[in-house]
């Protein structure tokens, strides 16, 4: 991966909201957060629940601070998940936007790192879009660090079979670990 001349204070998690504790990337999520947050990071996640109710957990159980992004009540679409009780009540800060598009900015515009663990399309329509930045904003990027063996091989058959540029392929990378995740961000 490339490293970047950004400065990585806040770092958003990206997942599945509907996995489940007892999924091995939700307690990767948690643990990721932990490390993260005891390691001095702020954690931002969608306000719901699966992952990114792991990765506000994760935070508080260091002590660590969590903001979250959700889309006003009266506003979301019906089968919009990102509003979960517990996980407005223990965030730091909830940033409310009127939309998906409104919320996905407002993701972008504060994360300075993207975690990205198991999810659906609405993970994949995140990944798209902060991976597309990253190569717009190559050299003060946002990188990417996809964690879980299911992206091993995405990763590789996007970057094998689509056409994307050199640059596009050195802001991400995939592990599997949370310390490998703190040792990608101390790198870069």
């Amino acid at each position: 991966m490339q490293p970047t001349t950004k400065t990585i204070k806040k770092i958003a998690i990206f997942g599945g909201s509907d996995l489940l504790s007892t999924d091995p990337a939700y307690q990767n999520a948690f643990a990721t957060a932990k490390l993260l947050a005891a390691s001095g990071y702020i954690v931002i996640n969608g306000g719901g629940t699966g992952i990114m109710e792991a990765a506000t957990l994760g935070a508080k159980a260091a002590g660590g601070r969590v903001e979250i992004i959700v889309i006003d009540p009266p506003d979301n679409p019906g089968n919009y998940e990102g509003i979960d009780p517990k996980n407005l009540s223990l965030a730091d800060e909830v940033i409310v936007t009127h939309d998906y598009q409104a919320r996905m900015n407002k993701l972008m515009e504060i994360a300075d790192a993207f975690i990205i663990f198991k999810g659906g399309t609405g993970t994949l329509s995140e990944v798209g879009l902060v991976w597309e930045i990253a190569k717009f904003d190559y050299g003060y990027h946002e990188p990417l660090i996809f964690v879980g063996p299911e992206w091993r091989e995405v990763v590789a058959t996007l970057q094998k079979s689509m056409n994307y540029e050199n640059i596009e392929k050195n802001v991400v990378t995939v592990v599997d670990t949370p310390q490998e995740v703190l040792v990608v961000l101390k790198k870069i």
